[in-house]
């Protein structure tokens, strides 16, 4: 099996991201392809450098600027909220002009809610002066 169809074979699977992402109603895409919108989309590109990304924490989604033209979902959040906001990110870069590869570039990074993240790891040991 050659890496294209690789690519082609992981796209197509349930598991891939572009499956997990909603369908964005016409009024959505029509509300992220407006000025602002593409505006903000065309001010993170000039922004930011080939290669360099930012983790949109309270989105759950890390974007990658790959050139002029695209941009790459590094990484996303496994929550549906997470998912949405990818898919209206999308939207406007797309409105914009500006190809956004996801799959089969995007790692899912679990989710883990606020409320059940791990305690921090006391060890208590003999001080030693």
């Amino acid at each position: 099996m050659t890496m294209t169809e690789m690519i082609m074979t992981e796209q197509d699977t349930e598991d891939a991201v572009n499956h997990r992402l909603p369908n964005l109603d016409e009024e959505t895409v029509q509300e992220m392809g407006d000025h602002e919108h593409r505006q903000w989309a065309h001010g993170w590109m000039a922004g930011h450098l080939d290669g360099q990304g930012y983790f949109f924490e309270q989105s759950g989604v890390f974007i990658q600027r790959v050139t002029e033209e695209t941009v790459r979902c590094v990484a996303v959040v496994d929550h549906s909220f997470c998912y949405s906001s990818l898919a209206w990110m999308r939207a406007s870069f797309e409105a914009a002009g500006i190809e956004v590869q996801v799959d089969p570039y995007t790692v899912v990074i679990p989710y883990v809610p606020e409320d059940e993240e791990p305690e921090p790891q006391v060890t208590m040991g003999v001080e030693v002066a």
